[in-house]
């Protein structure tokens, strides 16, 4: 695959630390091919911006024909705007492509001095935001953009739906300017919406917009899921700070494409209230082993019989009363010995004293997981992208499941195969913080390949139930995989 080519448009620091200079840093570093357009040549130093030095719209367009001549553009990121000349030619620009266009409403430098004039925040407002996919305003730029001052968490939700409704794709408010120990950023599609956080480093670091909007751009341009390009940001901007060199006055962002580390991903919750929230649900074993998912107290009990240690009971479209009475019979079945994770039904968990619960997405969102905790339960979580991750996270589980690893006809899923590559770095990510459970289209063979990853556990449904010789089946997978 060819090395996206990113526009970069934006001004230049002549320090180096912000701006088309850190813009060409992170494209490169995600793999793609920075094609930089200048808006202005600033004038700025840790005291801040004097002078924006804009281009004219004869020497701006003319670098822009030059900078396209020979590439196909994959996406664009636009920084600083100095004016509402160059503020034209680029909503022309922009006119020109079918592309991920991410905007990053420069409107002051961090280190004061001069602003953006009005006139370019109204035509921002009134032209660019229909033509942008993602806006990433900090605190200041949405109270400039919105004329509301100084805007709280609890206002993100109804700001940035009067924002979407322009005809903005995705609003993504930047929270590092919140008075709080958290760097938490607010994400609304219009369809979703959460936030995104992080503990906030003691670390002065100038740029950290522009390289978090051009690591979204670049992601976005590899075709990420918007909500998995936002946490990988997020996850490379962490790091970057964490590990900043001293040079001169400033702390200055460190660009590395390291393999992902756990330290660096953020968190995630739906609610401003849950913000470092901190739950401690009992540890899983570091290796659950062979975890078949089944939908009866009968097969629990042959499970049992067969000295399986790691159980899912998972019932659907059945009558409450005898959902109850499965799941009491299936608990009566197993011994202290047993993991027995009851699927989504976490009350009836509870009063039959299961082991554990395991929890989709949806319904990690409406389980009372306070309830869940005090009853001593291990809390199993699914996840099937990134961003699920960071949601997985913030209620730190006693186990996390990656799936569909393979194709199944087990269930709809609207997540594409993760494939044995992702499991591998997931199991070396999560290393021993959390068990990794891999899930999806896992039979005898695939269980053999994915004991190589490192994974601790294998799930699967039809590998068992729907044999010929379950038993057998069973003694293949245990000898398989230990």
């Amino acid at each position: 695959m060819a090395k996206p080519a990113i526009l970069l448009i934006g001004g230049i620091d002549p320090q180096g630390c912000a701006g088309i200079t850190a813009d060409i840093q992170t494209v490169t570093t995600h793999g793609c091919h920075p094609v930089p357009l200048m808006t202005c040549l600033t004038e700025q130093t840790s005291q801040g911006l004097t002078h924006t030095g804009a281009l004219t719209e004869q020497v701006f367009m003319g670098q822009y024909l030059a900078c396209v001549a020979d590439f196909n553009i994959a996406a664009i990121k636009i920084g600083l705007i100095p004016n509402i000349t160059i503020a034209r030619c680029i909503s022309h620009i922009i006119d020109r492509y079918d592309v991920p266009v991410v905007l990053d409403p420069v409107l002051a430098s961090t280190s004061g001095g001069l602003a953006i004039d009005n006139n370019v925040q109204q035509f921002i407002l009134r032209e660019l935001l229909s033509k942008t996919t993602l806006l990433t305003p900090n605190l200041p730029e949405l109270a400039a953009l919105t004329q509301i001052d100084k805007p709280v968490l609890n206002q993100l939700e109804k700001i940035t739906k009067n924002i979407l409704s322009t005809g903005l794709g995705i609003c993504l408010v930047k929270g590092g300017h919140a008075d709080s120990q958290w760097a938490a950023d607010y994400f609304n599609d219009g369809t979703s919406s959460f936030y995104c956080y992080q503990q906030k480093l003691a670390k002065d670091v100038r740029g950290t917009g522009c390289v978090l909007a051009t690591s979204i751009t670049c992601h976005l341009a590899l075709g990420q899921d918007s909500r998995d390009a936002v946490v990988l940001a997020k996850a490379y901007l962490y790091r970057g700070i964490r590990l900043a060199d001293q040079i001169g006055c400033y702390d200055v962002f460190k660009h590395d494409m390291a393999e992902l580390q756990l330290q660096d991903l953020p968190k995630l919750c739906y609610d401003h209230r849950l913000i470092g929230k901190q739950f401690n649900f009992p540890k899983s074993p570091q290796r659950l082993g062979i975890y078949p998912v089944v939908d009866s107290s009968d097969w629990i009990n042959k499970l049992v019989q067969e000295n399986i240690k790691t159980i899912q009971l998972r019932i659907k479209g059945v009558a409450n009363h005898i959902r109850d009475e499965e799941i009491t019979k299936a608990v009566a079945y197993c011994d202290d010995s047993i993991a027995l994770f009851i699927n989504d039904h976490w009350q009836v968990a509870i009063d039959s004293n299961a082991y554990g619960v395991h929890l989709g997405q949806q319904d990690l969102h409406d389980a009372n997981l306070n309830k869940i905790e005090q009853a001593g339960l291990r809390l199993g979580v699914s996840t099937h992208s990134y961003w699920e991750l960071a949601r997985a996270l913030a209620v730190n589980p006693s186990y996390i499941a990656l799936g569909p690893v393979f194709e199944t006809t087990s269930k709809q899923m609207p997540f594409a195969p993760q494939g044995i590559e992702r499991v591998r770095l997931w199991a070396k990510l999560l290393a021993n913080d959390y068990p990794l459970v891999a899930i999806g289209g896992i039979d005898q063979q695939r269980a053999e390949a994915l004991k190589q990853t490192g994974v601790g556990s294998v799930a699967m449904i039809s590998a068992i139930t729907q044999v010929d010789d379950y038993k057998q089946a069973i003694k293949d997978l245990v000898n398989g995989w230990q």
